[in-house]
């Protein structure tokens, strides 16, 4: 039986893969800091400090999910790239959504995961990503 040479993998490919890796541990991060956001006097009822324990668990999990993606991504899985392409926009609409609720009109959360969500999508489906997916 004959091995198949493992294909490199594009540097397009590992470049979103290690923006992914990025922007994942940075969410857990932030999820962390949201956590400790419990302590403070305005937080200190019951339910809102329920409400952003909450919030910073999901956030550290969500973090952890991409970076698992990135992991995917990089091992040229298919599934990986599909899920990675729908969650990218998801996480777009809740910075939208973010900006609306917050009514603040501060749009550099909507810019950075417009652009995030490009920089990471579009190697994925085209180019040299295309066809390290392809085999």
């Amino acid at each position: 039986m004959a091995r198949s040479r493992p294909v490199a993998r594009p540097r397009s490919v590992t470049a979103a893969m290690a923006l992914m890796t990025f922007g994942g541990a940075a969410q857990a991060a932030l999820g962390i800091l949201t956590i400790f956001l419990r302590y403070t006097p305005e937080a200190s009822t019951g339910a809102l400090a329920l409400i952003v324990t909450l919030l910073g668990a999901a956030m550290i999990l969500f973090g952890l999910f991409v970076v698992a993606l990135a992991s995917g991504v990089g091992r040229g899985s298919r599934a990986s790239r599909i899920v990675a392409t729908v969650l990218l926009p998801l996480g777009l609409a809740l910075a939208i959504v973010d900006l609306v609720v917050a009514g603040d009109g501060d749009w550099s959360g909507v810019a950075v995961m417009l652009a995030a969500s490009a920089v990471v999508i579009v190697p994925l489906w085209s180019g040299a990503g295309r066809h390290y997916f392809a085999r």
